[in-house]
């Protein structure tokens, strides 16, 4: 929850893929933490597109644009910088192999309980909606 009153510093499309209560996540080059596949969204650039635009630059799959569902919203804690990030989630099916690709260093399939190895909105979006189903 965004307790500041101003809109979060960073706002990102996010994928959230759970498949036998695993959760895909990535790394950012050498952080400690995991991170939600997706990335930043761009001046002029809808969620969606910015979801799209991530997965191919990131991993190197596209999504197919029928599968793409708008899932939840969490604001949380920024990780690795001030302020809070916005992680605007979806659903999507996928055509092509995963790949860790440009700042991505590592990609993989982590228990939904293994909070500790999550960054801190990750942390929360797990808590608020994955676990408590």
């Amino acid at each position: 929850m965004n307790t500041t009153g101003n809109a979060p510093a960073l706002r990102c499309a996010c994928l959230v893929a759970v498949e036998g209560g695993r959760l895909l996540l990535v790394r950012v080059r050498q952080n400690a933490h995991w991170c939600l596949p997706g990335g930043k969204i761009e001046a002029g650039e809808s969620p969606v597109q910015a979801l799209q635009r991530e997965l191919a630059e990131e991993l190197g799959i596209a999504l197919l644009p029928e599968s793409i569902r708008p899932l939840y919203t969490v604001t949380g804690p920024a990780y690795g910088q001030p302020g809070e990030v916005e992680l605007v989630c979806f659903s999507a099916r996928w055509q092509g192999g995963i790949r860790a690709q440009q700042e991505i260093s590592a990609v993989d399939w982590l228990p939904v309980t293994a909070l500790a190895q999550f960054a801190p909105a990750v942390q929360q979006l797990c808590r608020e909606h994955l676990l408590a189903a």
